[in-house]
């Protein structure tokens, strides 16, 4: 039996033929810049639409149902995030500002327009699944239901795809590489 058994290496995707180290640069670009925006939106959302300081923090430790309390404070938060138009229509305009700063960090990282979409549309999913479990309480599976919420919201869907993914296709071709 020899000794000296080589195994191919796959050194090139087999279906987009870019190396391996590309691809793997592009799944790292956009899972990042999928994080960072969650993280943005939800932690200026926290700050500024919620207006959570230290009191509510402890307010909410020391109630007796902790769970509760951040159920609704999740659903008020991801209903803001995901409606940001009739939000500003009753004079909150941070839902603007958070998903717009998300959406223009994002695609500072993401460096791709391409990316910047893929990004944005599945933001919008975990934004829409939390905000239909944490507010109506809702089986994820059922999916007649989430559609009937989004149907009747899709003006107010359109512009939070839009304030994520038109600032982050800006911060995108800012750090654009030439190929």
């Amino acid at each position: 039996m020899p000794r000296n058994i080589r195994i191919p290496v796959l050194l090139f995707d087999t279906v987009s033929n870019l190396p391996q180290k590309d691809v793997l640069n592009t799944m790292f670009r956009t899972i990042t810049a999928l994080l960072i925006a969650l993280v943005t939106a939800i932690l200026i959302g926290a700050f500024q639409i919620l207006n959570l300081d230290l009191a509510t923090i402890q307010a909410i430790i020391g109630s007796g149902d902790i769970t509760g309390d951040l159920r609704v404070m999740g659903g008020t938060l991801f209903a803001s995030l995901l409606f940001p138009y009739t939000t500003a229509q009753a004079g909150v305009y941070a839902p603007l500002v958070a998903l717009g700063v998300a959406g223009f960090i994002a695609g500072l990282i993401s460096k791709s327009g391409v990316r910047m979409l893929v990004v944005s549309i599945i933001a919008m999913v975990l934004f829409f699944l939390g905000f239909y479990i944490l507010t109506y309480l809702g089986d994820p599976a059922n999916f007649a239901e989430m559609f009937n919420v989004a149907r009747n919201n899709i003006i107010d869907l359109g512009v939070s795809f839009g304030l994520l993914f038109i600032p982050g296709i800006i911060g995108a071709s800012l750090t654009a590489e030439d190929y």
